[in-house]
């Protein structure tokens, strides 16, 4: 069995594909590509594959080529003009919008890389679990796999230099608030109700011209068409004076910042808050960044302390949201699959659940037993083991499972490492699959008497999967491996029947009449105070003759006892002997002993 066990994982470990991590891992590879190149070609020129596969082999290798030779740079965004006196609004505020721009190209990016990595899960499972049919297209799919490894690189590398100038952008941003000119806040107010007069009347528009395309479209007007172009043209125009109140928002709470007005700061950037959310162009996600910068900025001037107690509602969600994001990124990656925070502290929380629960059950088990005392304590112990490791296999899966592990791959490298670890726990196996078969087999349960040999009987206390205990005469726990149940002989002298015949030897003299042994024996055991089956007709005490040796005439007393009973001890062996070496005395038959005779020659002197 274990020599099929090891060819059949043999055999899956040969027949399935391995991943070729030289098309991305090397830096120096084109060779490689090269090597490639000419195998794609000799097989399209002998046949081996259909013309599609070759083409699409092509494809992928030049993708891979070019990823691979790809030089990763960004966009630098010139930070002399916030480093010029006097600092204006407008070159601080082009510093903030450079600094959000790229925070958007980094969640795209990250988005990108979520994507990229989704894809490559699914081909490296496609490859590692290709079957026969599939075998010719194992290239494209380690091609496609190389590209978007690549593009993880890419994207990865691209990461690390938005991160760094997105770092170097908001520290200059630091150091440069104290030098920001503001302009008068009353020029500030004058173009923000310019700016609202022009937003209201626009929004006054649209609303005249959504009511008349409704009233077009109850009548199937021709000018539907039209209608639509304007409303969309008033929609261009409201984003346009959207965008210059969220500026002037902005510019004015930058003044009140760096005037130390921190109520009034937050009144204005709850109102910008607001706005941006009514932004529906492709600025939306940079006001929002630029938004997250001023707060950033705000907490630099004013510190951590006085931005908490200062800030409204809003800053409550954001330091929630910051919380949830702590949480919900990846801490590591395992077999591709992402693993957060989060979701560690979720798998956890199943596993203590399980063994809470699993705790819980056999505590339920046993006292369930207490209301039935005629259930065996093996049934009681069997249900609560099977039930309690039962609830924990489940708990260990369900938490895998909320972690996105697939289970497959764990139960291949588990297949893998059986062949190496399987010779050292063999013992260990060997045990636990014997504890299971004498749960089933109950050829050995809790209470039982046993003997495994001559100097090993006791009681059953307890069995577990791995081993059991026994309790012997003497009063001490030997623990047993299961093993040696299964492959030795045991006398289990309480399986079916607690009663036991007991064998007591004695011997008498030569001459002793038999039948008077016999008689007085059994007369005074039945008057006796010793415990043992007096009422069943088929275990009444006997005295047998069992040999005769040449000092005496060898009897027996047999005598049936029971040897589980709980509400009288046991009679002992030597309790009998006592009787019998006091009822021959009494009756003056003798015991004898061995003796010698000798004989004295007269040798001639």
């Amino acid at each position: 069995m274990k020599l099929f066990i090891i060819m059949l994982l043999s055999s899956y470990v040969l027949y399935a594909a391995t991943i070729d991590t030289k098309l991305y891992e090397n830096t120096e590879n084109e060779a490689y590509y090269t090597e490639i190149q000419k195998q794609i070609e000799s097989d399209e020129k002998s046949k081996l594959k259909s013309l599609e596969i070759s083409e699409e082999e092509k494809l992928h290798l030049s993708r891979v080529r070019s990823a691979s030779s790809q030089k990763n740079q960004i966009e630098l965004y010139d930070l002399k003009s916030v480093s010029k006196k006097p600092l204006t609004f407008n070159n601080y505020y082009y510093a903030i919008n450079a600094a959000a721009s790229v925070r958007v190209k980094q969640n795209l990016n990250r988005k990108m890389l979520r994507e990229v990595n989704k894809k490559s899960i699914f081909l490296k499972q496609a490859i590692e679990n290709i079957v026969e049919a599939d075998k010719p297209k194992l290239l494209s799919y380690q091609l496609q796999y190389a590209y978007y490894k690549l593009q993880e690189k890419n994207i990865e590398a691209k990461q690390k230099l938005l991160d760094a100038h997105e770092e170097e952008i908001i520290s200059t941003l630091f150091n440069v608030f104290s030098l920001l000119e503001c302009d008068f806040d009353s020029d500030i107010d004058i173009k923000m109700k310019l700016t609202d007069k022009e937003i209201e009347k626009i929004s006054l528009e649209k609303i005249s011209l959504e009511i008349d395309l409704e009233k077009a479209l109850i009548e199937d007007s021709a000018k539907i068409e039209r209608i639509k172009k304007k409303i969309q043209s008033y929609e261009a125009q409201y984003q346009e004076q959207l965008n210059k109140k969220i500026m002037l928002q902005i510019e004015q709470s930058l003044c009140m910042l760096k005037n130390k007005r921190s109520k009034t700061f937050f009144k204005l950037i709850d109102g910008i808050e607001i706005h941006i959310k009514e932004v529906s162009t492709e600025f939306f996600p940079v006001y929002v960044e630029e938004f997250k910068i001023l707060r950033e900025i705000a907490k630099e001037v004013l510190g951590s302390t006085k931005l908490f107690f200062s800030s409204t509602l809003y800053e409550s969600r954001e330091i929630l949201s910051q919380i949830k994001g702590y949480f919900t990124s990846p801490l590591f990656v395992f077999n591709e699959q992402p693993i957060s925070l989060s979701s560690l502290i979720k798998a956890i929380i199943l596993i203590i659940f399980g063994l809470i629960v699993g705790r819980f059950y056999k505590r339920w088990v046993a006292r369930i037993s207490r209301k039935w005392p005629d259930m065996s304590q093996m049934s009681v112990r069997l249900a609560s083991n099977i039930g309690y490791y039962l609830i924990i296999a489940i708990s260990f899966i369900v938490a895998m499972g909320s972690l996105g592990i697939d289970m497959t791959s764990i139960s291949l490298i588990a297949g893998a490492l059986s062949i190496g670890i399987g010779f050292g726990l063999q013992t260990v196996v060997s045990n636990l699959i014997a504890g299971i078969i004498l749960m089933f087999e109950r050829t050995i349960r809790i209470g039982d008497t046993i003997e495994i040999n001559d100097t090993m009987r006791g009681r059953v206390t307890d069995m577990r999967i791995r081993s059991t205990t026994i309790k012997t005469f003497d009063n001490i726990d030997i623990v047993i491996p299961n093993s040696s149940f299964i492959q030795n002989n045991v006398i289990n002298w309480t399986l079916d029947d607690i009663s036991r015949r007991v064998h007591i030897p004695f011997g008498v003299a030569y001459g002793t009449d038999v039948d008077i042994v016999k008689k007085v024996i059994l007369d005074e055991l039945e008057n006796c105070n010793l415990t043992y089956i007096r009422d069943d007709i088929n275990k009444k005490p006997e005295v047998w003759m069992i040999a005769m040796n040449s000092s005496s005439v060898d009897f027996e007393l047999l005598v049936w006892v029971d040897w589980d009973n709980k509400f009288r001890p046991n009679s002992l062996k030597s309790d009998f002997l006592i009787l019998i070496y006091n009822t021959l005395n009494k009756n003056g038959i003798q015991i004898p002993f061995p003796q010698l005779d000798l004989h004295v020659r007269h040798m001639p002197l």
